[in-house]
Parts: C-alpha cells; structure tokens; sequence
C-alpha cells in the first residue's frame, strides 16, 4: 500500500516529463522536416521535384516513400504508375511521367505512415501569345440600371417613378409585360408605347428575380414617357488578347472581369465581339492618376471573335481564324504557378499602332496558393516603356507575361500609388476558366 501511495506522487511529474519530452520530439528539426512537408504537390509531365528530409542516417534508413493509389488520365497508358520516386542519399526525387494522379505515403518501418502527399501529374500545354491590342464590344444580358434620372413635372415636382416602385441601382431590367428588352432603345420604345399605363418590369437583382409595377411620368423637357431612370446595354473599349489555344480556337484576354463603372458590377454577357484596335495616344499614368491607352477600332479583318464569357480572370470566346504573335511565331509552353519564380520576365503588349513590342519587367513576389487573380507582383522595369507610360495602364489588362521562355500568366490591375507596380494572374487561373467552357460546350455538343 506505502509503494502505492509514493507513485502516486509522482504521476503528476511523470506525466510532465512525458508531455516535455513529447513537445521536444515534435518540435525537433527532424520531425518539423517531416510534418512540413506540402499537402499537394503539381508537376508538369517531365518535371522532377525534390524533397530532403532531414533525419539522421539510422533513421534515414528506415524512412520509406511510397507511390500508392494512382489514377491514370485517359491519355495515360495503362501499366506504370504517373508518377515515380527515387531515393537518393539524402532525398527524394519525384519523377512526373504521364498525366494522373497518386498519393504518395511517408512511412516509418515499412508501416507506420506519418505523411500522405497527393500528387498531380499534367500535360504540357503550348498556346499562342497574345498582347495584340484589341477593342471589346459587350452587350450585357438584360439593361442595367446605372442610375436615376428624375423627371421635372409641369408643376414643378422632381419624380422618379422606377426608384419611387423600388427599382435599385445595379438591377438589371430583362424584360416589360413580358416582352424581353435588350437595348436601350427597345426599353424606351416600350415606354412610350405604354404612355401612362401601370405596367411591371421584370428585373433581376443578384440571384432574384422579380416584377415590380411601374407608371411613368410624361417629361416636358424631352416631350415622351419616362421612368426617371439612367440604364446601359453594354460596353466598348481597348484592351489585350492575351493567348489563344491552337487545338480549339479558343481565346483569353483582360485577365479580370469587366465591371459596369458606374455599378461596379460585372456584366452578365448577352453578346459581344473583339476587333483590332490601333493604340493612337498614351495617357501616362502618375501616382493617384492612372494612365490608359487610347485607341480606335480596325474592324473585324485580321482580328475577330466573339465573347461568351465575362469572368473573374477576363473574357473569354471564340476566334473567327488563328493568329500569330510577328515576334514569337511559334506556340509557347505554359509555365504553372509552383513553376513561377521571382525574377526577370519580359510583358507583351502594344504601344503605338498594332505593333506588339517586348518590354522588361521584374517578377518581385509569387503567391502560388491565391486563386483571385492577384497571385503575382510585377513591377515594369524597362526604361522606354517607363518613359512612354509610366508603367502599367489602362489598356495593358490581359498583356501576357513570359518567364524563361514559357507564359506565365498574364497582366491585371494597377498599383493606384504606384504605377510602376501590379498584380499579375496565373496561367493555371487563365486555363481553368477555359478548360470549364470547353467542357460545357462538349456537353452541349453531345447532348441531343
């Protein structure tokens, strides 16, 4: 009973050393070289990586890497694994040989695992690169209202009918009684029609869509019906094809979403097109002031395609023929994010005309885990183009980017304090969007 009673009094204290003891061995520079180790991991096919676990070599020994429940694209050959992995002295090396996907197990003794690493293994892509210098015509799905308008009766009262029904900023008017709106002029020609009839206006606001009754208002000033409201049907604009993809025709361009500027909304696309555009003046760009280029329109005879879509990482479509980049006439491998480096890179764009010019730049910061666009910093270094523009403007969104001779990604917002600096979005970004409408359209295609 006595010996009992003196273990008990050092439960506590055994208990202690075995937490202390517990913490020393997790937090030891060889089991954090363990436990660090990526989650996930990305190779190109061909591509190696290398991993050093730093153990001692008793325990080195001991430590196996494994390759385990792998899937094979269906471009794959059935047999080996897509991945292989090769021990070295002091590491492992990764080997990517055909497209799929496979985990690979950390194990300790041959059966003990501590780490599961998914690995992917992808194609390699080639696209032609863009930075020809385009115009963007975009009709939005439904008008848009940007705006209130209010009318001055004859007795001298400000109304505003739609706002007055509740009809918001932002909301987009898809259709009258029932008959769908699509211009700015099918609108008011409704209108008019109606005179001073209730009649509902169909909108939609977000995900909702709802009817709102509206009567308008007869305006002395403009001598018609009005509901006192300001709305838009689409945009125009200059900006920069950024690749195209050789096997479907399908192009890329802005690398981030055009917005409404009186909304800040982006534009749900109805129907729209891109045309050669010839850069006529540059608006250099100063801190607070950001510069843009000014451009006009060539029509649609080397240069033209159509919008389908209007996302978070530019516009996407359909080119009516294939074109070619006068300085890289070939199409270019695509660099993936855990494949970009800090460093220098060069940005393709135009300045002056059609002519598309190479211009140094300097990649200062990579974040390859961000999905929104701004997964790198850019800063233009190239002193002509610094004197030209003062960096990065207006117009220049979608200008590709290539880093040892493979596009890494592609121009999209400016630094408003500095416009030397911006943000750049991956390829990995730029291809998911256009692997999504391939996919869609395949579906489209096939059912029947």
């Amino acid at each position: 009973m006595k010996k009992l009673r003196k273990l008990s009094r050092f439960r506590p204290v055994l208990g202690f050393i075995i937490v202390i003891l517990f913490l020393l061995f997790v937090f030891s520079p060889q089991v954090r070289s363990i436990l660090t180790l990526p989650e996930s991991q990305r190779l190109v096919v061909g591509e190696k990586s290398r991993i050093s676990i730093k153990v001692p070599q008793n325990l080195s020994d001991k430590i196996d890497m494994l390759v385990s429940h792998s899937s094979q694209s269906v471009f794959a050959q059935p047999g080996d694994p897509p991945i292989v992995v090769r021990k070295n002295r002091d590491s492992y090396e990764i080997l990517a040989l055909k497209p799929g996907k496979a985990e690979i197990k950390l194990k300790v003794l041959g059966y003990i695992p501590v780490k599961t690493i998914e690995v992917e293994s992808i194609p390699p892509k080639r696209v032609i690169l863009g930075g020809h210098s385009i115009g963007v015509l975009l009709q939005s799905n439904g008008i848009m209202v940007v705006g209130f308008a209010p009318i001055t009766s004859s007795d001298g009262k400000r109304v505003s009918p739609a706002k007055e029904q509740g009809i918001e900023i932002g909301d987009l008017i898809m259709a009258v009684d029932g008959n769908e709106v699509k211009t700015e002029n099918d609108l008011a020609r409704i209108i008019d029609e109606k005179k001073d009839r209730t009649f509902n206006i169909r909108i939609k606001r977000g995900k909702k869509i709802m009817s709102i009754p509206v009567k308008a208002r007869f305006c002395p000033e403009t001598q018609r019906y009005r509901i006192g409201l300001f709305v838009r049907d689409g945009v125009v604009g200059v900006g920069t094809l950024s690749f195209i993809d050789p096997e479907s025709q399908k192009y890329a361009a802005l690398g981030h979403i055009i917005i409404d500027a009186d909304t800040k909304e982006g534009i749900n696309v109805l129907k729209g097109r891109i045309v050669g555009a010839s850069v006529q003046t540059i608006k250099a760009g100063k801190p607070g002031k950001p510069g843009e280029k000014i451009g006009t329109f060539d029509g649609e005879d080397e240069i033209s395609g159509n919008i389908t879509k209007n996302t978070m990482f530019g516009i996407y479509g359909q080119m009516d023929k294939l074109l070619e980049n006068p300085l890289v006439d070939y199409p270019v491998e695509v660099g993936y994010a855990h494949q970009v480096k800090t460093g220098s890179a060069e940005m393709y764009t135009v300045v002056n005309d059609n002519a598309i010019e190479k211009f140094s730049i300097e990649v200062e910061k990579v974040y390859p885990e961000r999905k929104n666009g701004k997964g790198m910093i850019i800063k233009v270094t190239d002193p002509r183009l610094l004197s030209l523009t003062g960096g990065i403007i207006q117009g220049m969104s979608g200008s590709p980017i290539v880093q040892d001779g493979k596009i890494i990604g592609v121009v999209t917002h400016v630094f408003l304090n500095d416009p030397a600096r911006g943000y750049a979005v991956f390829m990995d970004n730029m291809l998911s969007e256009l692997a999504e409408e391939e996919e869609i359209n395949e579906k489209v295609s096939t059912n029947y």
